[in-house]
């Protein structure tokens, strides 16, 4: 009997696919398991990098290397960098630099340094890309170490930073600061997938723009930026939390932002749109914003703890209630637990240490004026977490609506607007207490209130009546009327009206100050409104 082997053929063909699927899924598990160890034993050798004594790097560019980044700055060219006993060999070098920092490779330069881009699998202590900063507009050489402490310990993933003393084909360039670079060995360091898509924010530009991608596995479409942003771009603030909170980890957003306002970082993501990295992490589907070009932190400026948002995210996050009230939260706790003076403190004297312990960084002609920088920063650090404190004690609390939803002013105050419009608090015919408006001339007066209301829909409502009123009709409205300030309004009451609920609509897209405004626009006449029926209601 022949055997059939058109039956076994499909058998066969399945198990040797399933056998070779298989052994393809435990390579990579041993690929993954393989390449999680080794991150691991480079973030031990960098965490000794970072809290050693600091070391002196000696760059060597060949005469072609240099005339090459004398023409084009940022076109990576091969360098000979020695650090301590170390030389490594092929490092790829170009100078960096924003407009405030880029110096000629024949004066101080900022540089970029790639141990393995030619040589393979060569590192620094297990780091693969740093910067060597020329700080030229920090004095004391440690605002980026103080805030990269500040961030990494509130859990925002953010590049290390020391000091190094650095030479040049032999130039004496000075002490400079040195921070890891954006890569996936940065990474790998804080996500347990490394593979997402990693953009720098560039000069300028929002995640709305063309952003470069620095480091993802796949096409690059920006399909997930553009989720993003159409995420940023609902118009109502329930749906875009609800959708933004899907695509961004917002709490780490929130720490993200009040750190860039404690530190004042005018120049960051929230505020400008600028200095940031942004990483879409495949583990959580998530978005992760991380700090950039820190060097210019606590001014004297006192920023405001609101200090309005650029940022499309930040922007669009702060106009929901959910956000605002989690922002403020990471303050008050950033003020209790991190953005402290003993923490900061602690940062500069470990910095300072680690330099004093390098015998080549003692007696420098440089360290006085250095020094005197040190101490200068930490009194803006003591001054701005004064300030910070002050803020927040003074900060503007929304009012609390009760179980129906409503809520009864009480404070009211007259003013005069235009005209003689006079404004007495009296009694009616039944003693019951009113608050009246009269015109004596053409003119304008009012009662009025204010108060902080998270974002949302509400109606403002009284009850009013008014005898012989002669309206004036301006851009506000006419009669006797409700609104809130800035808005015009269509209720009124004019001539002789019995008792009747005015009511005013009106929204807002963020937590904000609302005057409340109930007045009389008349050439004369007589207007009253019923204080017990006054009521701001939340809408649906």
């Amino acid at each position: 009997m022949k055997p059939r082997t058109g039956l076994l053929a499909p058998f066969l063909g399945l198990l040797l696919a399933t056998v070779s699927q298989g052994a393809d899924a435990v390579r990579t598990a041993g690929s993954v398991a393989a390449a999680t160890a080794k991150d691991q034993r480079h973030a031990r050798e960098s965490d000794a990098f970072f809290a050693g004594p600091i070391q002196r790097f000696e760059v060597r560019c060949p005469k072609e290397s240099l005339e090459s980044l004398r023409q084009d700055p940022r076109k990576p060219v091969p360098a000979t960098v020695t650090v301590g006993t170390n030389v490594f060999g092929s490092v790829m070098i170009h100078v960096k630099g924003a407009a405030g920092s880029t110096r000629s490779v024949d004066d101080n330069p900022a540089l970029t340094l790639t141990f393995d881009k030619q040589a393979a699998g060569q590192r620094l202590q297990g780091l693969d890309k740093i910067h060597l900063n020329n700080s030229v507009q920090d004095p004391s050489r440690l605002s980026e170490i103080v805030c990269s402490d500040l961030y990494l310990a509130a859990g925002v993933p953010t590049p290390r930073a020391t000091q190094a003393l650095v030479r040049f084909n032999g130039r004496d360039l000075g002490l400079y600061v040195v921070k890891e670079g954006f890569n996936r060995t940065f990474l790998a360091r804080h996500f347990a997938q490394r593979t997402g898509n990693l953009y720098d924010g560039g000069f300028l530009r929002d995640v709305d723009q063309d952003l470069v991608r620095e480091a993802g596995d796949g096409p690059d479409t920006h399909a997930d930026l553009k989720r993003l942003v159409a995420g940023a771009t609902i118009a109502d603030p329930t749906r875009r939390w609800e959708a933004l909170s899907a695509l961004v980890d917002v709490d780490r957003f929130a720490t993200y932002t009040a750190l860039q306002v404690l530190t004042e970082d005018w120049d960051g993501y929230p505020c400008k749109r600028n200095n940031y990295r942004v990483y879409h992490d495949p583990g959580t589907d998530k978005f992760v914003f991380f700090p950039h070009g820190m060097d210019q932190m606590f001014g004297r400026g006192g920023m405001p703890l609101e200090p309005g948002f650029e940022g499309l995210v930040a922007d669009r996050l702060f106009q929901t209630c959910e956000f605002r009230e989690l922002y403020w939260r990471k303050i008050a706790s950033l003020l209790e637990t991190t953005f402290t003076t003993n923490r900061m403190f602690a940062a500069i004297d470990a910095a300072t240490a680690r330099r004093q312990a390098n015998p080549l960084a003692r007696g420098r002609a440089d360290l006085g004026e250095i020094d005197g920088a040190a101490n200068d920063l930490r009194q803006r650090i003591a001054h701005r977490v004064r300030d910070a404190r002050e803020q927040l004690s003074r900060r503007p609390r929304p009012i609390a609506f009760d179980d129906r939803g409503e809520w009864h002013p009480v404070d009211w105050e007259n003013r005069t607007d235009d005209g003689n419009v006079k404004a007495t608090r009296r009694a009616d015919r039944k003693g019951h207490p009113v608050l009246q408006l009269e015109a004596h001339s053409a003119g304008a007066g009012s009662w009025r209130t204010r108060a902080r209301l998270p974002a949302g829909r509400y109606r403002f409502e009284a009850s009013a009546s008014t005898r012989n009123v002669v309206a004036l009709r301006d851009q506000r409205g006419r009669g006797l009327g409700l609104r809130v300030g800035g808005a015009p309004r269509q209720n009124e009451l004019v001539g002789t009206a019995a008792w009747k609920t005015l009511a005013f609509d009106f929204s807002l897209e963020r937590e904000d100050d609302v005057d409340f405004v109930a007045e009389l626009r008349a050439r004369s006449g007589t207007g009253w409104f019923d204080p017990a029926s006054m009521v701001v209601r939340r809408m649906p």
